[in-house]
Formats: structure tokens, C-alpha cells, sequence
């Protein structure tokens, strides 16, 4: 019925980390913007989530996905004085930068050709042998083949980082709709023009998706076909009070964060679960091991919680961004895996730029949806 249905200029469908980032971008340009979430903002994969902000620690390989990454991470500081001064909120950035600590030869020699390319590309990777990584961290950690040191990744805590960008937002006009699912799309003429929802329609020039691991159901409506899927990852949180190092500490299947409330992050799985986020004993405890393994002075920290959410993983490691082809006013920003909060930044950005007719600052070609997709 029309007196039950809402209008706005964007509708941003998904209220994690990527769908504020895109809200506060949008808002920023003075755009009329409504964001809908079906429980609480942030309450899915960015709750869960480390807050590593691992361009060079999580790339493998040269590539769009690490030129993305790198640029990105260097939106941050900047990133973190504007939230401030809009919303009073401290995203909590934490520069000392990652050890990723060899596990083995093997793991050792993939680290130093990492360091090749990386240091090729213009990035800063230093090498540690074990005398030195002692120097610098003493005992703290279980070493024998070395570790790479990159300065310039870092960290935030999720919690905050979206607590500033969703008050920033509303600050400059932004409105959010927590506990509204989306249960349908409006069609006109071939195009979207807004959603549904148990609260009535909403109607908006254009619609986005930024629903997570949900991305691919919704897209099925539309006989999208979008690879988007869900990867369960877990991970705890320890009551340190005084965190051991500053550093974050990875390595195969375990990194350790600290942070800044006295807590520290230890994750994170990667499991094929479907859409079952609960935390598994066996998980955990295999991660409790690995975590007291690399750090042994973690085994008498007392336990504070289990996390655990669903990664949007995508078929080829690439997020999709960009407009739905043959689908006028519909856009999806979602597939970004274990890098949400890293991309959120410049995800937001080009995002912005592409749905205000601007240039872009990024070359989405390699992340375009139709990539992968195909109108049935």
C-alpha cells in the first residue's frame, strides 16, 4: 500500500562493515541515503572479524586483489581523523605493524619470494632471522625458520571502526533501519527500483547489495547467478589487561592481535558450514592449540568469547563490485572474504564514485559483477 511504502534517493541493503562504509562515502557527497539491516548493524562478519588490515600479510601474489588491498590500507589515516571529527569515535588504528612467523622451510622460502615481489612493488618487507626476532620480542614467541616483518600493515577493532562510520553517516544524514530483512526486490520495466520488506516497500533510484555472504540467496531472486558463499570463521577473545607485545603475530592458521581495550584477538578458522555461524568446540580448541603453540604465554590468559561469523566468500578470491549489467539501479558491493574491513575503505570510496557518475579511482574491470554472472 502506498501509505506503507518509504523513497530515498539509495538504499544500501546490509548494515556490516562494507555497507557503513558505503553509507559514509555517500553521505560525504551529500546523497540521500537509507541503510536497511535485518538484525543489528555489524552483527554478522564484522562483529567477528580481526580488524587486520593486511594488504601485503594476505596476499599470496601480485595482483588486482593486492593493488586494491595497498590502496586501501593507505585510505586509513586519513580515514580515522574525518570519523573523529564528525562522530567523536577512535576506529582504534594500531601501526606497529605484522610478524608472519615461518612455520617450516617450505614456509620460510615462500615468505622470502614474498618479500621479493613485495619489496619490487614498492612496499617496505624486512626479513627477521630468529637472533632478531628474539631481540625484538624475546621469548614471547615459538620461532626456528624466521619471520617476515611488514610495518605498514596494521589493525583496527572492528566494533568501532563501524561505530564511527555509522554515526558519521547519520551525522551527515544518513538514516538506518536495523531488524528490517529484505524479502524481495521491486521490478519496473527491467529495472530495480527498491525492495521489499515485512514493513513495506522501499522504493530508491538505485538499490545496493552489501549482504555478506547473504549476497548470492538475494541475487537468486533475479535469477542472478553471483558465486558468492558462505565460509565460517572462528575465533576468541582473551582478557589480557596488559597485552604482551604490541605487534600482531600470524602464522599459518593462528594470528593473534591485541588490542587496545586489554583484549587480544586470536583467529580465525575457515570452514564450509552453510549458513551455521555457531561457534564448534572442536574448532576452537584446535585454534586454542595453534594459538599456545606460537605464543605460550597465552595458555594462562583467561577466556572472554567465542566469535564466529560467515566470510562472503566469492569463486575466483575477488570481491564484485560494481553495477548490475542489464539490471538498471542495481549495484552490489560484497565477496570481499576475509578482507572486509582492509577493502571497507576504498570499497566505499570508488562505490561512491561510481554511483555518483564520477571517475573512478579504481579500475573495476577485473571485479565487475558480470565476470561471473549471467542474466538466465
Amino acid at each position: 500500500m502506498l501509505e506503507n511504502t518509504r523513497h530515498t534517493e539509495t538504499l544500501i541493503v546490509g548494515g556490516g562493515i562494507i555497507g557503513c562504509a558505503i553509507a559514509y562515502e555517500l553521505a560525504k557527497s551529500g546523497r540521500q541515503t537509507l541503510v536497511i539491516e535485518k538484525h543489528t548493524l555489524g552483527s554478522q562478519s564484522t562483529r567477528a572479524g580481526a580488524g587486520m588490515l593486511g594488504a601485503q600479510v594476505e596476499m599470496h601474489a601480485p595482483g588486482p586483489m593486492y593493488d586494491l588491498g595497498v590502496q586501501s590500507r593507505a585510505l586509513f589515516p586519513a580515514l580515522r581523523e574525518e570519523l573523529i571529527e564528525l562522530s567523536g569515535i577512535d576506529m582504534e588504528l594500531q601501526t606497529p605493524g605484522i610478524f608472519r612467523v615461518a612455520v617450516d622451510e617450505s614456509d620460510r622460502l615462500d615468505l622470502l619470494e614474498r618479500q621479493r615481489w613485495q619489496t619490487e612493488h614498492g612496499q617496505r618487507a624486512i626479513w627477521f632471522e630468529d637472533e632478531d626476532l628474539r631481540r625484538e620480542l624475546g621469548d614471547l614467541v615459538s620461532t626456528g625458520h624466521g619471520a617476515l616483518y611488514l610495518p605498514d600493515d596494521h589493525q583496527v577493532r572492528n566494533p568501532q571502526f563501524l561505530l564511527a562510520l555509522a554515526a558519521s553517516a547519520k551525522r551527515l544524514g544518513t538514516q538506518y533501519l536495523e531488524h528490517t530483512a529484505m524479502t524481495g526486490f521491486l521490478l519496473e520495466r527491467g529495472s530495480v527500483v527498491g525492495v521489499k520488506t515485512l514493513d513495506g516497500d522501499i522504493r530508491a533510484d538505485q538499490v545496493v547489495l552489501a549482504t555478506g555472504a547473504w549476497t548470492g540467496l538475494l541475487a537468486n531472486q533475479l535469477e542472478l547467478d553471483l558465486p558468492i558463499y558462505p565460509v565460517k570463521g572462528q575465533s576468541f577473545l582473551l582478557d589480557a589487561y596488559g597485552p604482551p607485545t604490541p605487534f600482531t603475530i600470524y602464522t599459518h592458521g593462528c594470528y593473534i592481535l591485541p588490542k587496545r581495550n586489554g583484549q587480544i584477538y586470536v583467529g580465525a578458522t575457515e570452514e564450509q558450514a552453510g549458513f551455521d555461524r555457531r561457534p564448534v568446540l572442536r574448532s576452537l580448541a584446535s585454534l586454542s592449540s595453534r594459538a599456545v603453540e606460537l605464543m605460550p604465554s597465552l595458555g594462562g590468559l583467561p577466556f572472554a568469547e567465542p566469535l564466529a561469523g560467515l566470510r562472503p566468500g566469492s569463486a575466483d578470491g575477488l570481491p564484485f563490485l560494481g553495477k548490475v549489467e542489464g539490471l538498471g539501479g542495481l549495484f552490489v558491493a560484497s565477496g570481499h572474504f576475509r578482507n572486509g574491513v582492509l577493502l571497507s575503505a576504498i570499497t566505499g570510496k570508488v562505490m561512491a564514485e561510481l554511483m555518483n557518475g564520477q571517475e573512478l579511482s579504481v579500475d573495476l574491470t577485473p571485479f565487475a559483477v558480470e565476470r561471473k554472472i549471467r542474466i538466465s
